[in-house]
């Protein structure tokens, strides 16, 4: 047989067979080896996985560390691009730096299959495909057809929108930022009838968009665990070693069970929260002081609007939240869902009180300029924390002192129900994932405010400012606007 010949046979093979090609021509990184590059020779537990992702479109695995899991899916990738024309594979990681550590690992494999020459190595008389590496990318060209491409992205609301890909990579996918943006983004863009591909791996993260899919049993995704005893090195000395070191943590990095991962130590943050204690379906009514507590960032603006009655109970009664608002658009926002309302105080944190090194301006003065004064609550995390214990805590019964409308915040809830302790510090809501805290932290600048009850006489009512009461407001700094706007009232 010529070699022209061969050569297409075990092209043809290594198409129609994704295991004979990892088997052939499959290379992998092996710090402990002689030899940092070795043939990847599956164990049972990934050729396993890799069976079961060919087979479905919409794959997540749970899974230990160190399972040799992301190198598996780069070779469903370099499958894709090394085999087949035209192909377009996304990829997602935290940060631009893992991006990048995954388009590294592409370069690997493909540097190390006869299959495929980079530019730069190209042999004379070479008649196969191409591929040139950049730090976010890799293109794969050929003598005839469009080029294939693996394009690699750090995490980002709109990462991936543009592109119609083959196959989706999220790499450590409960621990990526705006997780439920993205994948909104990206879901349209492999939805098509006849093909498109999603692999979602990590391991666990409680609270996490990762943690809903993996669980919810109606999603129609494939769900694949992966236990710590998968490699076949460990055995249970490994395991009572690395307990020893490790102590509780270890269920979270190297479960043995499904269960197990799910029971992460610490568990959630406000188990108070729930419809029987936290959801009302009837708004508050008669006199009543209106709050709006925000946190506000670039990468989102929270808002919530709460109502106090004279016997000092509160209810959510309105949010919002989105991403990329100016502060002049922040406070566009909140006039404009305020709309009549009389607002007795913005609550905010302290930290819109930094000052910018250009402007020498705090954003807070940037609100106020705008229209939107804010009253500066404390920066005292674990004492923010326990108040807001102290406000969801549901009253014998009766449902808790603070309650959300039913419908008005779902965000909100969502959040307080998902959130978990924070794995160092039990006394405070953990800040990862990131989604989760920007609506809690908004909750958060009420709860740690002094709140008194709502005057029985009346309700707090704007007024028309005159010119001299202005000039008093403009010159002032920021504790004293607190102390005109408590004494002029709020202006029109």
């Amino acid at each position: 047989m010529e070699l022209a010949e061969l050569k297409k046979q075990v092209i043809e093979k290594c198409q129609n067979s994704i295991e004979f090609f990892i088997d052939t021509f499959g290379h992998i990184e092996d710090k402990d080896a002689d030899e940092l590059i070795q043939p990847f020779n599956m164990w049972d537990a990934q050729r396993e996985a890799v069976r079961s992702i060919m087979e479905n479109r919409l794959n997540i695995i749970l899974k230990a560390r160190q399972l040799g899991i992301t190198w598996l899916a780069l070779h469903v990738a370099a499958w894709y691009v090394c085999l087949f024309t035209g192909r377009t594979v996304i990829a997602l990681s935290r940060s631009e730096a893992e991006a990048k550590e995954l388009v590294r690992r592409l370069a690997v494999i493909l540097r190390n299959c006869p299959l495929i020459y980079e530019s730069s190595e190209v042999q004379q008389g070479w008649d196969g495909p191409i591929f040139k590496a950049t730090a976010m990318s890799i293109e794969v060209t050929w003598p005839s057809g469009p080029p294939s491409v693996f394009q690699a992205f750090p995490s980002s609301p709109s990462a991936g929108r543009s592109f119609t890909a083959d196959l989706i990579l999220l790499d450590e996918w409960a621990f990526q930022q705006w997780a439920e943006e993205i994948w909104k983004a990206i879901y349209p863009v492999i939805n098509r009838p006849t093909g498109g591909k999603v692999i979602g791996l990590s391991t666990i993260e409680r609270g996490s968009l990762f943690e809903e899919l993996f669980t919810n049993p109606d999603n129609k995704f494939n769900k694949i665990f992966i236990p710590w005893y998968a490699d076949p090195r460990r055995d249970n000395k490994w395991y009572e070693d690395t307990k020893a070191a490790m102590g509780d943590n270890i269920t979270q990095e190297y479960p043995a069970t499904i269960e197990e991962a799910l029971e992460v130590p610490g568990g959630s943050f406000f188990p108070e929260v729930s419809r029987i204690n936290t959801v009302t379906s009837e708004k508050m009514t008669g006199v009543v002081r209106r709050y709006v507590c925000i946190d506000y960032g670039f990468d989102m603006f929270s808002a919530h609007w709460i109502s106090v009655d004279r016997n000092g109970h509160a209810q959510v009664y309105r949010e919002y939240d989105a991403p990329d608002k100016t502060i002049r658009a922040a406070c566009d926002i909140l006039k404009d869902l305020s709309g009549d309302e009389s607002i007795y105080q913005y609550l905010a944190p302290s930290d819109l009180w930094s000052r910018e090194q250009i402007t020498g301006m705090s954003r807070a003065l940037h609100f106020s300029n705008n229209g939107i004064p804010l009253t500066k609550t404390s920066r005292d995390f674990p004492a923010g924390c326990a108040a807001m214990k102290a406000w969801l805590e549901p009253i014998e019964g009766e449902k808790s002192k603070l309650t959300i409308l039913d419908g008005a915040a779902p965000n909100l809830y969502k959040s307080l129900t998902k959130i978990q302790k924070d794995k160092n510090r039990p006394n405070v809501y953990a800040k990862d994932p990131h989604d989760l805290t920007h609506d809690v932290d908004s909750l958060r600048s009420f709860c740690i405010w002094f709140v008194s009850p709502a005057d029985v006489v009346e309700e707090c009512v704007k007024r028309e400012w005159r010119p001299d009461m202005w000039e008093d407001y403009e010159n002032a700094s920021d504790e004293e606007k607190e102390l005109l706007l408590r004494k002029y009232g709020e202006p029109k």
